[in-house]
This record gives C-alpha cells, structure tokens and sequence, in this order.
C-alpha cells in the first residue's frame, strides 16, 4: 500500500461534512470516527471499515459528517479505483453493489421521512 495515497486525521477534524459532494469512500486503517447526520452522533466506524461509498457509487451529496473521535488513519478511494476493482470483479458484483446502494438510500430516505413525521 503505497503510504503517500494514506491521509492523517486529528481529533474533531472532518474527513467530510454533510451536503458536500462526495467522490471518495475512505477505508479506515487506524483510529476511530464518528458518524453524524443533522449534528448528531449515529454511529461510529472501527478500523478496517470503509465510509462515504454511497456518495461515491450513486453520485449524490454526503448524506451524513464524518467526524474523527481518534488520531486516525484513511485509505481514500476514489472512482476510479472503485472502477478498476469492480472491473475485476464478475459482473453481477458491479451490480450487487450498485442496487444495495440505491436500496440503502432508499432506507435512509424513509427512515428520515418517518423521523420528520414524529
């Protein structure tokens, strides 16, 4: 793994905000983030765990900030590399991929809808 492509992150640093446009998934090599949507903490990412693919897959704006809790350590993964790894793949994973992003979003997207009824 060629260590210049690596970005370093402090504490309460942003990787990415919500709303922003998102062209990089981010796999975690060391540290801890946050997840957060509307200000909030939802969730949290260990390392080894990859964030911001739905962004980069459908095309559309960050749904959610990423937040670092701990120094930490990312692997950015940008279109064109996602590509060149779905290209050695068997085409029905390009697909898989794909339709389990559109149908996630999908989730979120109700879920927020339900949320903003209560």
């Amino acid at each position: 793994m060629d260590d210049k492509l690596k970005q370093k992150f402090l504490p309460d640093e942003y990787i990415f905000k919500q709303g922003e446009k998102g062209n990089k998934a981010y796999l975690l090599l060391d540290g801890r983030v946050a997840i957060e949507v509307d200000g909030k903490k939802v969730s949290e990412i260990s390392e080894m765990e990859i964030f911001g693919e739905m962004s980069l897959i459908l095309n559309k704006p960050r749904t959610a900030s990423v937040r670092v809790l701990r120094p930490s350590i990312v692997l950015p993964v940008d279109e064109k590399i996602l590509g060149d790894l779905l290209d050695k793949s068997p085409p029905i994973v390009k697909s898989m991929v794909k339709q389990l992003s559109y149908r996630l979003a999908q989730c979120d997207s109700e879920i927020k809808s339900l949320k903003n009824k209560n």
